[in-house]
């Protein structure tokens, strides 16, 4: 009789707690970009925040350096894009005297911006940065926690967004199609080794196993698809061009790479390796591919011209994740480390080496390289650059910080 109300109480307190644990599931507030500078999401004065209608008051962003800008503290998926944006402003009804007898109602007035497009890696949701205003915007509310990649079509309409989902043996990569506006998105096939938006516009995917990889194309909205190649080896990086693909075998320094060219009818072609620690990038046109190698112990950057196949080392060392070619294939963007260290590019991969990084643009046709900027002397900052993107008129480059997940923007 003695054990009943103990009985009683105890299933009171497991009641409570699965009560709890439901409340904080449903109800509990999903985590929030926080925007360095402005006014961060928190203090808005208990408004809502509607998407696209603006999210902060006063200008965001950190000037570290000489426009070099620290726009977020917090990580954000890798991979963005950017655009010039153009807007009009709305006339004035009311008239301006331009002298004794003529009057004149105020037009409109253009005005363009570059826009970068980026996603918040807890919660999902998608920003819009534009850099000279510098002004943020939340275009979505779609929540989609820990993305950890993202690829954009070219006019920011879309994100093919990747992240882990499941847990333990059952955990796998889910691919989300995400609109920039978080509606109307969906999935695609589960466990993606890749999904990218081509310079066609169209949705490159990559389905690796034990027995090799298969490469498809479909329309952006995943419709159409249909079988781009297949190869017997695994592990491979893909990336699209407006000419030929262009894929890599798996880097590792105890590793012998190989480099390939895929026509249009997904046959292979050797055009670089064997070589340790290899990865490769190509032009957006095709026409010249830039490729990070190790010789004994040094890491080495080359740029190959493709149709004479003459391979010409470049005047910096990288690893070739830390480049961005720039629209026109006539140069390249790197942030190129202040020194390195052994085991590249593995011990980097894994995470146990970093890098202190310059800024540092690659003239490919003179073999050129000129300081940027160096992101710890400007602004006391160390910077380990990943994720490049230079929008299509070269007015900016976009990189994230591979240390804090932040996101950076220098205005060129």
């Amino acid at each position: 009789m003695r054990r009943r109300p103990l009985i009683i109480i105890a299933g009171v307190l497991v009641v409570i707690g699965i009560v709890a644990g439901l409340v904080f599931v449903f109800f509990g507030g999903d985590a929030e970009l926080t925007p360095v500078g402005g006014n961060p999401f928190g203090d808005l004065s208990g408004e809502s925040i509607v998407p696209g209608e603006g999210l902060n008051e006063g200008i965001v962003g950190v000037e570290v350096g000489p426009r070099l800008y620290r726009v977020t503290d917090t990580p954000v998926a890798l991979g963005v894009v950017a655009f010039t944006r153009v807007s009009t402003t709305t006339p004035i009804d009311t008239e301006v005297d331009l002298g004794a007898t003529t009057t004149s109602p105020v037009s409109a007035a253009t005005v363009t911006d570059t826009e970068v497009r980026f996603i918040d890696r807890a919660s999902g949701n998608t920003y819009r940065y534009l850099v000279h205003d510098r002004s943020l915007t939340r275009l979505s509310n779609k929540t989609l926690p820990g993305i950890q990649r993202a690829s954009w079509l070219a006019d920011g309409s879309a994100a093919y967004a990747q992240f882990l989902s499941g847990s333990g043996a059952g955990e796998f990569v889910a691919t989300y199609v995400l609109p920039d506006s978080g509606e109307g998105g969906f999935f695609l096939e589960q466990g993606l080794d890749a999904a990218e938006a081509t310079p066609d516009g169209e949705l490159f995917t990559l389905l690796s196993g034990t027995t090799g990889s298969v490469g498809s194309l479909s329309r952006a909205d995943g419709t159409n698809e249909r079988t781009y190649f297949t190869s017997l080896l695994s592990s491979l990086a893909v990336h699209p061009t407006r000419g030929n693909f262009y894929a890599s075998t798996k880097p590792s320094w105890l590793l012998d790479g190989y480099g390939f060219q895929i026509n249009a009818s997904g046959s292979f072609t050797r055009i670089l390796g064997p070589l340790r620690g290899l990865s490769v990038l190509p032009s957006p046109d095709g026409s010249g591919v830039l490729y990070s190698y190790v010789s004994g112990t040094t890491l080495r950057l080359a740029v190959l011209n493709v149709e004479s196949r003459q391979s010409t080392a470049l005047p910096v060392s990288t690893l070739v994740e830390k480049c961005v070619w720039a629209q026109d294939s006539e140069s390249a963007y790197c942030g190129i480390p202040t020194a390195t260290g052994r085991g590249l590019p593995d011990s980097w991969y894994q995470g146990a080496t970093t890098f202190t990084d310059r800024l540092w643009e690659i003239d490919m046709t003179e073999r050129l390289a000129t300081l940027v900027i160096d992101p710890l002397q400007a602004g006391s900052v160390p910077v380990d650059a990943v994720a490049l993107f230079v929008d299509p008129s070269e007015d900016v480059v976009v990189f994230t910080d591979r240390l804090s997940g932040s996101l950076w923007v220098y205005d060129l």
